[in-house]
């Protein structure tokens, strides 16, 4: 699978199902697993797909993701669309039948499922460069998509099964979250998709998500970050320190993007005995997943998309000041910046001569 031209989109979608249907028909079970932290992407992909199952093979499946839910957008998304997903910890996976594994690949890192467990089915965008593939039944990579949200919702279509206005708002949110809105990485499919879904989607739900309300701790987790971030000509990096959500360091990484001066965005922080790596680029031709890979080689895992990328590195008992200073190290000789010619993001004299 993975034909990405739009003149193939409906037949290869198709053919995708059926194969699909192929290796989960008669199944008593079936576990459906994101990658670890999911985004609305994630989420929305893994609510498609148990649509599809239920509707067409009466197959009810769980949904499950490593790590947490963090960022407000995203527990807003599971609250209001009433999804079921729970801890990967909760559920021991070699009880199901089939273990689907979506936005997300074997071997990449980022999720929760044991080395020994391979998945029945595979479906995502992402590079495959660090995919294990060899021995999964069902295999659907579309590097050229924007999102597995659109992916899924050409299953959807192929099989003339209408979203309802659950799966519509979080396939439609996925889309748009990943995309920034048709802006970024999008394609003809992206975009067909996300007209497909516009008229679907519950409206009212969306801007309760997009516009949900944060912690105290979130403005204060911002200012920390605003601190500790240092400027390498158009190279901006941050140390974000121990975070109360790994979702932290690519929120970071999206707002910092928006300085005139950035071409590149790199943002780090602590969480659960981690570093997780959140990467940026306004460089068409910068290819942040390769870049990510590149740095990360020895100590962790990576990888994403042109314009954006992330990583884990365990610690392992090294100092995490150690390994974040290794990582701007990697990162800005991978540039080619100089470590020295830095300065501060906030000035401290500003600061200083602020009316209170």
């Amino acid at each position: 699978m993975g034909e990405d031209g739009p003149d193939s989109q409906s037949a290869s979608s198709a053919e995708a199902v059926e194969a699909l249907f192929e290796v989960a028909r008669g199944v008593r079970s079936a576990l459906i697993v994101t990658h670890d932290d999911p985004d609305p992407d994630a989420i929305a992909s893994a609510m498609a797909l148990a649509y599809l199952l239920e509707q067409r093979l009466g197959l009810k499946a769980t949904l499950a993701h490593g790590g947490i839910i963090g960022r407000a957008e995203n527990k807003a998304m599971v609250r209001l669309l009433s999804i079921e997903i729970r801890p990967l910890y909760e559920l021991d996976p070699r009880k199901y039948d089939v273990i689907a594994l979506v936005d997300a690949q074997a071997g990449a890192g980022n999720v929760g499922l044991s080395e020994d467990i391979t998945p029945t089915v595979l479906i995502d965008h992402h590079s495959e460069v660090q995919s294990e593939v060899e021995g999964v039944p069902f295999a659907d990579i579309r590097t050229g998509y924007g999102a597995t949200s659109t992916i899924l919702s050409s299953y959807l279509k192929a099989v003339g099964l209408p979203p309802d206005p659950r799966t519509a708002t979080a396939l439609f949110y996925g889309i748009k979250s990943d995309t920034m809105g048709l802006a970024r990485r999008a394609g003809d499919a992206d975009v067909e998709a996300y007209l497909y879904l516009l008229p679907l989607a519950d409206t009212k739900i969306l801007a309760q998500i997009e516009q949900a309300q944060v912690p105290l701790a979130y403005f204060r987790a911002f200012e920390r970050a605003l601190e500790r971030t240092f400027i390498y000509d158009d190279v901006v990096i941050c140390s974000l320190g121990s975070m109360d959500w790994p979702d932290l360091a690519a929120e970071m990484a999206d707002f910092l993007l928006r300085w005139e001066g950035a071409r590149w965005i790199i943002c780090t922080g602590l969480f659960d005995d981690e570093i997780v790596i959140s990467v940026r680029t306004n460089d068409l031709e910068g290819n942040a997943g390769r870049v990510v890979q590149e740095v990360v080689s020895g100590m962790g895992t990576g990888g994403g998309h042109d314009l954006m990328a992330g990583g884990r590195i365990p610690l392992d008992d090294q100092s995490p000041r150690d390994v974040v200073r290794e990582l701007r190290r990697r990162f800005l000789a991978r540039l080619e910046r100089e470590e020295s010619e830095r300065e501060k993001l906030i000035q401290e004299p500003l600061r200083a001569n602020l009316i209170q």
